[in-house]
């Protein structure tokens, strides 16, 4: 007959071993990822007999990411499809837009990539004033039922705009200048409007006067969104123009 007592005790013994043992199990630490946006928003107007367009290589502390991504010359309103990179975070990190196929820089950009964040840069102005430019993506949920959305002014030779919804005399944005984020971070924040269909009109912000017209935008409820002008106002071959991106489809 089984000993009681022993048996209990044998059971004990055991259960103190297998949490001893399942204490010094080893778990491999969460990999540290960072999310980067790369966008080549620079249409390559010189020299203006040719009228080629930039062709880049994205690049991350040296290592490509991808390969002969072209300026979008699509007239009007573009929608961007490319992915976030994932990315392990790293202080002094940069982002460079190379001349496709070599290590001759655009224009590059040296941020400290912090765990868990998400940048979108962006390759901006024309050949031979070429820079690069990153953001912060605060992609926190919105309100649910709404949208996110804010605006960058990436047309170099654009006036100041003002955007306002078509049908409306509301300022979603108001006097943007180009590349005013670099200076003033707040302009890289999102507000939330409601979900619906909308056309967005770019107005200058001095005479009132529309230097663009959007194509009529779905944005979905609750998602995020990226809008842009772009390209060269009077230009025919790159006009001014508008960019859309979900960062949050």
């Amino acid at each position: 007959m089984i000993n009681k007592r022993t048996s209990l005790l044998t059971i004990i013994f055991c259960g103190c071993l297998l949490l001893t043992f399942s204490g010094c199990v080893k778990k491999d630490p969460e990999s540290s990822i960072t999310q980067v946006l790369f966008v080549p928003l620079s249409p390559n107007t010189v020299p203006a007999l040719t009228r080629t367009f930039i062709s880049c290589d994205f690049s991350l502390n040296g290592t490509l990411y991808a390969t002969q991504v072209g300026y979008n010359t699509t007239a009007g309103t573009v929608r961007y499809t490319l992915p976030y990179y994932t990315l392990e975070p790293k202080a002094g990190s940069v982002i460079a837009y190379n001349v496709a196929g070599l290590n001759n820089k655009y224009g590059s950009v040296t941020k400290d990539l912090e765990e868990d964040k998400v940048y979108s840069s962006f390759l901006i102005d024309t050949i031979g004033s070429t820079k690069a430019v990153i953001v912060n993506d605060n992609l926190d949920d919105p309100t649910p039922g709404k949208v996110k959305i804010r605006f960058f002014h990436f047309s170099p030779n654009a006036p100041a705009l003002d955007v306002v919804i078509q049908g409306t005399t509301v300022k979603l944005f108001a006097n943007r200048v180009y590349n005013d984020q670099a200076a003033n971070t707040a302009y890289e924040s999102f507000i939330e409007i409601n979900a619906g269909t909308y056309t967005f009109l770019f107005n200058n912000a001095t005479t009132g006067a529309i230097e663009y017209t959007t194509s009529a935008q779905i944005l979905l409820p609750d998602r995020i969104y990226t809008m842009a002008a772009r390209g060269v106002k009077g230009n025919v071959t790159s006009p001014l123009g508008a960019w859309v991106y979900p960062n949050k489809p």
